[in-house]
Formats: C-alpha cells, sequence, structure tokens
C-alpha cells in the first residue's frame, strides 16, 4: 500500500533560513510567508504542507496584546478573563475575520494556487480548551473546569464560535484538512477531557460541515487516548512520548496516526545520521500499520539544521517506495 503513504513534517519555522527573513515578518506578511511555504515545499516536496504554527492568531483577534519578538513566537502579554464579567467583554471583542486570521487565510488560497494538485494543503488552528487557556491562563482554565463548570462551558462555546468561522473561512480558501492544536486538553482528566474537549471538539466538527480535523494534543496523551479516538477525528497528531508500535493497535483503521519523530532531540539537536537511523528504525517498527502517517511529534523549531531535515525526507522518501 506504498501509494497511501504519507511523509508530512510539520515544517514552517525552518522556512525563514530559505528566505532570510524573520519569524515575525512570516507571521504577519502572508507573501513572506508564502515563499517560505513554498521555498520549503521545493527543497523537500513533503505530502502535505502547512502555512506557519501560531497559536495566538485567535486571541489576538479578540484583542489580546501580544508579546511579539522577531525570532521567537509570540506569547499572549496577560490572560483577561478572570470572572464573568470580563469574558462578557472579550466576547464584545469578536467581530469575525480580523486581526492576522487573513495572513494565514491568503496564505491557504496562495498554497491552492501554487503548490501541485497532488499536495495536500493543511492549515492549523487553536483547539477551544487552549483558545480558554489564552483567555484565562492555562492553569486557570484547568481549575475553572473543576470550580466554574458553568463558566468554562460558556468560553468553550464561545471558542467554538470564533474558531468554526475561522476554520471554514481556511476551508474555503482551499484546505483540504485542518490540524486543531489542543495542548491544554493533557491537563485534564479522562472524564474531564471528554467534557471540556472531546465535546466542544465535536461541536467544531459539525460547525465545519464534517469536513476534516486532525487533533494535535502535545505530551503524554495515553490516558486520553480513548477519548481522543471517539472525537471524530480524521487524524491524530501525537508527540514524542508516545509509543506509536503500541498504540497503533488503539487506534482505529479509518483514524489518520501521525507522528512522531522527536523534533527538539532529533532533527534540531542530532547529527544527520543519527536523523536518519531514528527515522529509518521507526518507519520499520510501523510496518503493517496502514494508517501511520511519517511526521514529527510538534512543529520543527527556528533553527533545525537543514541536513537534518533532508535526512528525514530521505528516510520517508524510501519508506514510500517499498525500499525500507
Amino acid at each position: 500500500m506504498s501509494e497511501n503513504k504519507m511523509v508530512i513534517p510539520l515544517l514552517g519555522a525552518p522556512g525563514t533560513e530559505l528566505t532570510d527573513t524573520s519569524l515575525k515578518q512570516n507571521l504577519t506578511d502572508s507573501k513572506i510567508q508564502t515563499d517560505s511555504v513554498l521555498e520549503l515545499y521545493e527543497r523537500f516536496k513533503p505530502d502535505a504542507m502547512l502555512p506557519f504554527m501560531d497559536l495566538t492568531v485567535e486571541a489576538e483577534a479578540l484583542g489580546l496584546e501580544l508579546k511579539f519578538p522577531e525570532n521567537d513566537n509570540p506569547a499572549i502579554k496577560f490572560h483577561p478573563v478572570q470572572n464573568r464579567e470580563d469574558f462578557e467583554r472579550i466576547k464584545d471583542n469578536w467581530n469575525g475575520i480580523s486581526g492576522r486570521m487573513p495572513v494565514y487565510i491568503d496564505v491557504v488560497k496562495n498554497m491552492k494556487a501554487r503548490l501541485p494538485e497532488e499536495v495536500k494543503k493543511y492549515a492549523y488552528v487553536i483547539g477551544p480548551i487552549t483558545l480558554a487557556g489564552e483567555l484565562m491562563g492555562v492553569a486557570e482554565a484547568a481549575e475553572a473546569t473543576i470550580e466554574q463548570p458553568e463558566l468554562i462551558s460558556e468560553i468553550l462555546d464561545f471558542s467554538v464560535e470564533v474558531i468554526s468561522e475561522y476554520s471554514n473561512a481556511l476551508f474555503d480558501a482551499g484546505a483540504d484538512a485542518l490540524c486543531v492544536l489542543e495542548p491544554t486538553a493533557v491537563l485534564l482528566s479522562p472524564r474531564s477531557y471528554k467534557k471540556n474537549s472531546q465535546r466542544p471538539f465535536k461541536n467544531l466538527a459539525g460547525k465545519v460541515g464534517g469536513r476534516p480535523l486532525i487533533l494535535h494534543v502535545c505530551g503524554d496523551t495515553q490516558y486520553i487516548l480513548k477519548g481522543m479516538c471517539d472525537s471524530g477525528a480524521a487524524g491524530l497528531s501525537l508527540d514524542t512520548p508516545m509509543n506509536f508500535p503500541e498504540i497503533a493497535k488503539k487506534i482505529p483503521e479509518e483514524i489518520m496516526l501521525i507522528g512522531n519523530i522527536d523534533p527538539v532531540g532529533i532533527i534540531l539537536e542530532s547529527k544527520p545520521e543519527e536523523v536518519e537511523k531514528t527515522t529509518l528504525d521507526f518507519v520499520k517498527q510501523m510496518k503493517g500499520v496502514d494508517n501511520f502517517v511519517l511526521s514529527t511529534g510538534c512543529d520543527i523549531p527556528l533553527r533545525a539544521p537543514m541536513e537534518n531535515l533532508e535526512a528525514f525526507m530521505k528516510v520517508g522518501k524510501m519508506w514510500k517506495k517499498g525500499k525500507v
């Protein structure tokens, strides 16, 4: 089934080196980001491309202020929601597609127009509980699921409204699937996950008309894996701590299992020979898992060496051709 094999490293930030641009320039200018994405594609030829990963787009559109360094990921300056009154003010800030959302919508349009038809075009959106964490603070949002369940439920429903409007715009721009970034979900118990992450994820899926959503949660998600499988996600993008040969037995064959080479310890910090050996050993372990997609466990860092990315892709292309 080699024709179904896909290699999709979570590229983005390394494209700054290819276009001699800063991370901030790419995150604020659709033309610059498009050029970086296209250069990455020409260099590595993966089976899908994504815009740069950015967890602040939706929060910024709600009026939150950012710390925005030139070559590091932007972050929220402070989390404004401490009570219902704060939340009502944030709700009033939402005026539809705004902030830097049009930058990413435009990048997807450009990807659709300028990448080969056979290359999948994906995009990122934040997940509902993670957006709640941007509004309240991550620990505070997790605590609110216990101490303020009614308020967090309302915040999650509002988050779904914001994310779904942005998601539909990305799909309409040409995205084949969206990767929903939900790192805050790793803090939830299985029971809380079902209520505070799985439920809003399902609501989001309904509001995008059932178009494919990939769920990405960072860290060790073994204990919420069943809930993730039951979420309706078309694929699960899982982090490096997850033992793929073992968990593959628990993933329904209709759900893509995407991952999970270490983007820091291997792609950023290792030598090309180690990247090649690690990736080769990994794909051999995944032999016979037809829903497996070779990728990285999370976003590849800014200064990842090009020769390491080439080593990863070299093995991926051999694996696709059945030479591994």
